[in-house]
């Protein structure tokens, strides 16, 4: 299993709530872990619009910083690494307007970005590279796709379904693409044919990030499993802080 960086178990440790309503980022969890397929409504299409606004917010965040004039910029060096940080933090962008706009148009009120920390991810930033960009990047984008995935099918409105859609698509060639550079770099083999990814084989509930395996292939004949709510909201979690 390929280790990104150094502080990425951590990056699952999800601090967990006690009673009463799970907040993160400005989402409500809890009434979102309540979304049903039977219970479709524009209340709820909101709600799940603010949550994949919430994890917008988190990749756009992340690839700014390694984009032109970012904070991290600097730990880059491949030309090709370089231009991926740039395209993908103008889509991340795009997104998080798209979203922005559409749960106004429903009537209902976007998230505010919320306070983002990547100290669990990357340290101090001393041993970042093109490699551990890249790595953390394949750790990103199939969770991404996946947590889309685990909603599409309790969203009411048809035009919210297809920005969904498309959103899902671009994120889907984020996931394609930097594995593919992955490859071309000799960062992994990107031989693995899996529907869980970057999860391990059999490991469907696993949220420890040191147990993923990125070697997962950019060109996948199985079809990507939805991810939970509940799972991704364990991934997050460490990077927003209370």
């Amino acid at each position: 299993m390929t280790t990104p960086t150094p502080n990425r178990r951590s990056f699952l440790k999800f601090a967990g709530a006690g009673a009463g309503a799970v907040m993160l980022g400005g989402v409500n969890m809890t009434a979102l872990a309540a979304t049903t397929v039977a219970g479709k409504s524009k209340q709820q299409d909101i709600d799940i619009l603010n949550y994949a606004l919430l994890l917008e917010f988190l990749e756009e965040d992340f690839y700014l910083k390694f984009a032109d004039k970012g904070a991290l910029r600097g730990k880059l060096s491949d030309a090709r690494v370089k231009t991926y940080a740039d395209i993908i933090a103008a889509h991340e962008s795009a997104h998080v307007t798209a979203l922005q706009q559409t749960i106004v148009s429903l009537g209902g009120t976007a998230i505010t970005k919320p306070k983002i920390d990547f100290t669990p991810l990357v340290g101090d930033g001393s041993k970042l590279d093109d490699k551990a960009f890249l790595a953390l990047a394949a750790t990103f984008e199939p969770i991404g796709v996946r947590a889309y995935l685990g909603q599409a099918d309790k969203i009411q409105n048809g035009d919210v379904l297809t920005a969904a859609a498309s959103i899902l698509a671009v994120e889907a060639n984020h996931a394609s693409g930097v594995q593919e550079l992955r490859r071309q770099l000799g960062h992994t083999p990107a031989n693995l044919q899996t529907g869980i990814a970057p999860q391990p084989a059999g490991g469907e509930t696993i949220v420890d990030t040191s147990k993923f395996n990125l070697d997962y292939s950019p060109t996948p004949t199985d079809f990507w499993k939805p991810l939970s709510m509940e799972t991704v909201t364990m991934i997050v979690g460490p990077l927003l802080p209370k």
